[in-house]
């Protein structure tokens, strides 16, 4: 991105419109072999020429080659890549991360969890839990199935 700066000479301040006028003229840049100062030169022409065209055509002296481009493809993608770098690459912000408001058992409590098993549960010792298991897993095994 840089060299293209400085290829282009452009300013360092990086604009929306700056990076859909760049992304063009590179992508026209890469497809044909274009130099990218024509392409760069090009691309105004190219994204105003949308709605009203869908493709621009470029031609060439004596008509032998022709440049076009799928105006409405290149501004689909562009919003595409446009919206995964506004939503997934945000700015990182400065300075240590904000310690989260509500963490465990308060977040559990917003949520409207029913912590009073786990409460009473956690004021038995090991060994009180372990009994009470127990005597689950023995009641379990004393019902019957009924069915197929």
């Amino acid at each position: 991105m840089l060299n293209a700066f400085a290829t282009l000479r452009l300013p360092r301040r990086y604009t929306e419109e700056l990076a859909r006028r760049l992304g063009l003229a590179r992508e026209v840049h890469v497809a044909t072999g274009m130099p990218l100062k024509r392409a760069f030169t090009l691309a105004p022409e190219v994204l105003a020429a949308w709605p009203a065209q869908r493709q621009w055509v470029l031609e060439g002296e004596g008509g032998m080659v022709s440049v076009a481009v799928d105006v409405e493809r290149y501004l689909s993608a562009y919003a595409a890549r446009l919206s995964l770098a506004r939503s997934f690459y945000a700015e990182r912000q400065r300075g240590r991360p904000r310690k989260r408001e509500l963490s465990g058992i308060a977040l559990a409590k917003w949520y409207g969890v029913d912590l009073g098993l786990v409460r009473e549960s956690l004021k038995r010792t090991p060994g009180e839990r372990l009994r009470v298991l127990d005597e689950t897993v023995e009641a379990l095994k004393s019902l019957k199935v009924v069915g197929p």
